[in-house]
């Protein structure tokens, strides 16, 4: 109702005087809380509107708040996890560059003209292992992104093979 009063350029207080209401009812309406209807009926005749429609607009300003409140608090979570995901690949990068350097500055002196050849190989693949097991741990390509796109194709097959199916 806030969003009607505000159109037409009124305050609370005469909107109170063009009803016949209390402010202190205008306040309690804009607020959300219970009124009577005879109290909807006045404030709909002032705004040559149906009750109905106006119950609908008091409803309308109460939303934006309830989903402001969920939508700080969705976005501070959506930080929170960029922030853990951008430590996890901080730390993938850190780790790999550690292994390389170990195996460039230890293991590839120790090559000797390919006498140490088999153990070289041998530590080089359990490098890349590590690697690559901490690369689906940080990049997850089967995370919840994934599922979430593969969820919808198939939904989506789905509804093109059966349209009846996405009518129900």
């Amino acid at each position: 109702m806030k969003s009607l009063r505000l159109q037409k350029h009124w305050s609370q207080e005469q909107l109170a005087q063009f009803s016949g209401l209390n402010v202190r009812t205008i306040q309690r309406v804009e607020k959300g809380e219970s009124v009577g209807s005879e109290t909807l009926k006045s404030l709909a005749a002032v705004f040559e509107i149906t009750t109905d429609e106006l119950t609908s607009a008091i409803q309308n300003d109460m939303r934006p708040s309830l989903e402001e409140g969920t939508g700080a608090s969705e976005k501070l979570s959506q930080k929170s996890k960029a922030k853990e995901k951008v430590r996890h690949i901080r730390y993938f990068y850190t780790f790999s560059a550690f292994l390389i350097a170990v195996f460039l500055v230890f293991m590839l002196p120790n090559y000797n003209q390919g006498e140490n050849l088999g153990p070289l190989i041998t530590l080089f693949l359990s490098f890349s292992v590590l690697i690559a097991g901490l690369a689906v741990f940080v990049f997850q390509p089967f995370g919840e992104e994934w599922e979430k796109a593969k969820i919808a194709r198939i939904t989506r097959q789905q509804n093109e093979v059966d349209p009846s199916n996405s009518e129900h």
